[in-house]
């Protein structure tokens, strides 16, 4: 079963978010698991302070002799897998990534956020190059303007496709929705649409991003057996 890892070795880029977003839309028709890498426990966390109704398991594992454990447990109980790696580019990252099927770097896109994703890129191919297998990446663009993008987010966006770094199409705009999901302590789709600002569209953006994440996943399938069919003629 696929497993996508989220990393990225600065905090504040989303990448917690992104990953609860993705779990909750693929846990809508689908057994998800969640491993918890990140020894904040951001989603233990919002579980004791009263998330509930969330579609997905959330088991944590923040010792790299208990992560590719935990990660492989999964598997065997889940249609998909979702490691939310700490913001560092420790041995517990690089033995989640060992056994990923995809790895999402996110980044708002500036300058920093850029240096950092480009470490993050960096130690995956690092870890790929090692283990003689191909790590597929991907960047998310987060907390992204609704409107008017700035010149230095589509400069970075074109310099990462221009070095041959896959984006991925659809961004995560920056929506009161998406930060109320851990500040209300509920999934994005129970959240009371008189507290938050455009529910909808926050609904929408989580969607086609989910589903950009599940094409992606079956392009990378396709591809590997397509390749696998090659070398057995």
């Amino acid at each position: 079963m696929p497993v996508i890892t989220f990393f990225q070795t600065k905090g504040g880029t989303g990448k917690t978010t992104s990953a609860f977003l993705l779990a909750e839309l693929l846990g809508k028709s689908n057994s998800v698991t969640v491993v918890e890498a990140d020894q904040n426990e951001p989603f233990t966390e919002w579980l004791k302070a009263g998330g509930k109704d969330h579609g997905f398991e959330i088991v944590t594992a923040f010792e790299e002799d208990e992560i590719v454990q935990a990660i492989h447990a999964a598997t065997s109980k889940s249609a998909f897998v979702v490691v939310d790696c700490e913001g560092s580019a420790n041995l517990t990252a690089a033995r989640a990534v060992s056994v990923s099927d995809l790895v999402i770097v996110t980044s708002n896109g500036k300058p920093l956020d850029q240096r950092h994703a480009g470490k993050a890129i960096k130690y995956v191919r690092d870890v790929s190059r090692k283990l003689q297998r191909d790590i597929p990446i991907r960047v998310l663009l987060t907390m992204q303007p609704a409107v008017a993008r700035s010149r230095t987010i589509m400069q970075a966006e074109n310099d990462m496709r221009e070095h041959g770094i896959h984006v991925f199409q659809n961004q995560l705009i920056m929506r009161d929705a998406f930060a109320a999901i851990f500040g209300y302590c509920t999934t994005l789709f129970k959240l009371d649409p008189k507290k938050v600002n455009e529910p909808a569209k926050a609904y929408f953006n989580a969607k086609v991003y989910a589903v950009e994440v599940a094409k992606t996943l079956k392009k990378i399938s396709d591809d590997a057996a397509s390749e696998a069919n090659r070398e057995a003629v």
